[in-house]
């Protein structure tokens, strides 16, 4: 039996997984699967349960990281550290919940997908860890003071100095101690050299496998734009959904969204917005407000264009079906995708940070106006889906070899 772990911090981890278990049942029906959500509840459960995995619900209350602030204004030790990192990934109680859950359903090994705690409980119990990770590293060690600085924080350099050793420590044990280690984004030595996952590349441990996300030939049936009544008329989606640091910035962002679809409705009194992850907006002309669609990558195989923040799983899923997108970060305060958008932006994805309407506006129609049939338009997206958008399939075949024992066990490499 496989054990899944998501991290709760974001929708992608839940993807992520489950595209994972539907690749190991497409090669193993017989093989039982277990998930350990923990947030998103609602939303996940019926899509694990139709795919055959069993679904535990170990937060054992509704969570969902992007209707609210996740991170204070003050960098210390007592903010960072105490008040998000130990409660959000390090917390006590639930790595206890995850040892409990292994010792009652003693998996062969524990599939975490960025889920510190379900590490720590696997690597405690001597169950086989197969690491998924869209990280490198924590997210703070791959950011200076500066960058943080200039997202408005107050920053003690002394404390947050402290908070970077101990947690690249941390993930680097974490690293050593795992037996397989999974990623779907590409090495870009100016940002990852050095790194536990970059060094796990090069022993052997890590392997980047591409997009692991839901197999892109399934078709749902759903039409979509008769669904979202948007007849024959182009249409942008543009996507705020996604973990907040601060719920200031989701709110300026969807502002500058609707201010700068007016702008461009003028223009082409044709196009039309597809607002993901909203519906307590007041009605505008054009404007479709979806806080949830089930048929995302047919939603994206219609539009012109996707807006959305930089959430790796979501640069996986354009760049597999080669989707024109432009990514967009509010502020600098939104840290944990900062690395993100810089990555986009060496990789050749157009990208912006800020929420000012009218760069966004001439973005926007800069984007509209290129030649997606043109050769070089989809380079940067291939670099991602390299190479091609089946990772879910290659992880599922490691993973599957680890079980069966084609990969040396934890207990067994201790005692050798």
């Amino acid at each position: 039996m496989i054990l899944f772990a998501p991290n709760p911090t974001g929708s992608g981890h839940n993807m992520r997984a489950l595209s994972i278990a539907q690749a190991i049942k497409k090669q193993r029906p017989d093989m039982p699967l277990t998930v350990a959500l923990a947030s998103l509840q609602p939303t996940f459960t019926p899509m694990f349960e139709k795919s055959g995995v069993e679904v535990v619900d170990i937060a054992g209350r509704l969570v969902d990281y992007s209707k609210k602030s996740n991170l204070s204004k003050e960098l210390d030790w007592n903010n960072y550290i105490g008040g998000y990192i130990a409660n959000t990934f390090l917390s006590g109680e639930r790595i206890l919940s995850y040892l409990a859950l292994i010792a009652e359903y003693k998996p062969t090994a524990l599939v975490s997908d960025y889920n510190m705690a379900a590490c720590l409980a696997a690597i405690f119990s001597g169950t086989p860890l197969v690491f998924v990770t869209e990280r490198y590293d924590f997210t703070l060690c791959q950011l200076e003071d500066h960058d943080l600085a200039d997202g408005g924080f107050e920053v003690n350099a002394l404390e947050m100095a402290r908070a970077r050793t101990a947690l690249h420590s941390q993930f680097n044990w974490m690293i050593n101690q795992s037996q397989l280690v999974l990623t779907d984004k590409p090495y870009v030595a100016s940002l990852d050299q050095g790194t536990p996952v970059a060094e796990a590349l090069v022993s052997g441990k890590a392997h980047f496998v591409g997009p692991m996300i839901r197999d892109i030939n399934v078709q749902t049936g759903l039409n979509v734009r008769e669904q979202l009544n948007l007849g024959d008329s182009p249409f942008i989606v543009a996507s705020i959904s996604g973990t907040t640091m601060f719920a200031q910035n989701k709110d300026a962002l969807l502002a500058a969204y609707l201010d700068s679809f007016r702008i461009l409705r003028e223009r082409n009194p044709e196009l039309k917005l597809v607002l993901l992850g909203r519906q307590d907006i007041q009605a505008q002309d054009g404007v479709v407000c979806v806080p949830y669609y089930p048929d995302w990558m047919g939603l994206l195989r219609e539009a012109s264009l996707l807006i959305s923040a930089p959430g790796w799983i979501t640069v996986t899923e354009i760049a597999a079906l080669q989707i024109p997108t432009l990514f967009v970060l509010p502020s600098k305060s939104e840290y944990h995708e900062l690395e993100a958008l810089r990555r986009l932006e060496l990789l050749g994805f157009p990208t912006h940070l800020g929420h000012d309407r009218d760069a966004i506006v001439e973005l926007i129609q800069g984007e509209l106006e290129k030649d997606t049939d043109a050769s070089a338009y989809y380079a940067p997206h291939q670099q991602v889906a390299a190479p091609d958008g089946e990772g879910a399939a290659r992880a599922a075949t490691r993973i599957i070899e680890l079980c069966q024992g084609s990969i040396v066990s934890l207990t067994e490499s201790k005692a050798a």
